[in-house]
């Protein structure tokens, strides 16, 4: 019975491991924990080698995982010595000695994104002193000096920052801080938020977290997920976003008073124009991915696994996403709408309180998805080394600047013409959110102007503002 269970083990760990191999544009990234996988059953056998396991049954194992092994390790050194981008060298003078030639514009780029200099020597593949030598003679600061601030200065900025939502943690602040160039050091968020609300700081410490499974794909645009998050349906409200598998990076996030196809489209088009077209996306089944699937399978042919479709409790970036969007900002919404409507201010089956809510409460929220973005892509990844998502994407396309894959010949201009199938299209929209059937006067546009809808802080509740639209309306 052991025996058999061994051999078991030993074949599904060969068979899935050949699987991965065999795959087209596997990436060293997905490669690595295949050689593991193959090292761990070479010492299996040895070990079963007469114990369980007859001596020739395991002499003729050895030799075949063995040859795997060197295979995925010939491969990964193929992988990540050739296709990443090395900084040339350049002869000085005649006589005078070869340097690498870094730019200012490259240094500049990496600082941007808050690169350390050995992450930049690993990206550029030079020596740190090379970098250090080259920031100094642009004079160029690797080191972004940490805010003097006092306790209470710094209290107001994260009071200012969580508002009225006490599931912001100490990452997110910080993020939130670094974009508004403010760096200050994680044990003094911590103690900050402590002081602001400890009630907050408890209740985030007792949280359960859910684990989600090891997750692998070749690169940056290799695939995207994209999805709508229905949280405030009930208000007629969706927020569609997508989102890098590889390196986590949220390519766009915005709100829509509809599901619609073409809104969905919209928004995957202007992140397209900003990061590339991504060599596959990953969706649910539902009508408003349809356009964005047929313009994959167009665009990249309908053979390959273009658009890949299925239930959204497996689109595990996305859902991820969804929670933390959740604790960072649509629970504050939430639980604001819920209150105007228990408090008479709204109602759901009111169009004129319906188009007042989107009037001053949409470009409210779009404004906060926006900086809830920023955030998103500046904060360090615990899995990921504390990279941000902006650094993995940068160094992960840096790195496969002349591989194969799809979507780094899309980011570096370098994709060949081809012809491709058109797809059958047998797809049924359904759009589940009604559409606002008032329309305001003109003489009521021209009052709406003198309301500024956008007037707060980030999180701030605009009732007052509401109100005043919600008058104009009934005149």
């Amino acid at each position: 019975m052991a025996l058999a269970r061994f051999l078991d083990h030993c074949k599904a760990t060969y068979t899935q491991s050949a699987r991965i191999f065999l795959t087209d544009n596997v990436s060293s990234d997905v490669l690595r924990p295949v050689l593991v996988r193959l090292e761990t059953l070479e010492r299996s056998i040895r070990w079963a080698r007469g114990r369980i396991l007859h001596l020739n049954d395991a002499d003729e194992l050895l030799p075949l995982v063995s040859e795997f092994i060197q295979l995925v390790k010939t491969a990964l050194s193929t992988e990540e010595g050739t296709f990443g981008y090395q900084a040339p060298l350049v002869q000085a003078s005649d006589f005078g000695r070869s340097s690498y030639h870094v730019t200012k514009e490259q240094l500049r780029f990496l600082l941007s994104y808050g690169f350390t200099a050995s992450q930049m020597a690993e990206v550029l593949e030079v020596s740190v002193s090379t970098v250090k030598r080259r920031l100094r003679r642009f004079h160029l600061s690797e080191s972004m000096r940490y805010a003097h601030l006092s306790e209470a200065e710094l209290d107001e900025v994260v009071r200012q920052l969580v508002g009225e939502n006490e599931q912001i943690g100490s990452n997110a602040v910080r993020a939130r801080m670094a974009t508004m160039g403010v760096r200050v050091q994680r044990r003094r968020v911590r103690e900050s938020l402590i002081r602001v609300n400890p009630a907050g700081a408890a209740h985030r410490a007792l949280s359960h977290r859910l684990h989600r499974r090891t997750y692998n794909v070749a690169g940056p645009n290799s695939l995207w997920h994209i999805d709508g998050n229905h949280k405030l349906i009930r208000w007629r409200i969706v927020i569609h976003g997508g989102i890098c598998g590889f390196s986590r990076l949220v390519v766009f996030l915005q709100a829509s008073d509809n599901n619609r196809a073409g809104t969905v489209f919209d928004q995957f088009v202007q992140a397209t124009a900003r990061y590339g077209v991504p060599s596959r996306v990953r969706c649910d089944h539902g009508g408003e991915n349809n356009t964005v699937c047929l313009f994959m399978n167009i665009y990249h042919g309908s053979e390959r696994g273009s658009a890949i479709r299925g239930r959204s409790v497996h689109n595990q970036r996305i859902e991820r996403l969804w929670g933390d969007l959740w604790r960072g900002m649509t629970n504050v919404y939430h639980q604001l709408f819920s209150f105007l409507e228990s408090d008479g201010v709204i109602d759901c089956t009111n169009e004129r309180h319906m188009w007042a809510l989107h009037h001053v409460y949409i470009p409210r929220i779009n404004r906060d998805l926006e900086v809830f973005r920023e955030q998103w892509n500046n904060h360090g990844l615990r899995t990921a080394g504390y990279h941000t998502p902006y650094q993995m994407f940068v160094r992960g396309c840096l790195q496969r600047q002349t591989s194969s894959l799809t979507a780094m010949a899309e980011i570096f201009g370098h994709r060949p013409a081809q012809e491709v199938a058109i797809p059958a299209v047998d797809w049924h929209e359904v759009v589940t959110v009604p559409a606002n059937q008032f329309s305001p006067t003109q003489a009521q546009m021209q009052q709406l102007q003198d309301v500024d809808i956008l007037a707060g802080p980030v999180g701030s509740l605009a009732i007052d503002a509401l109100q005043t639209v919600i008058n104009i309306l009934q005149q």
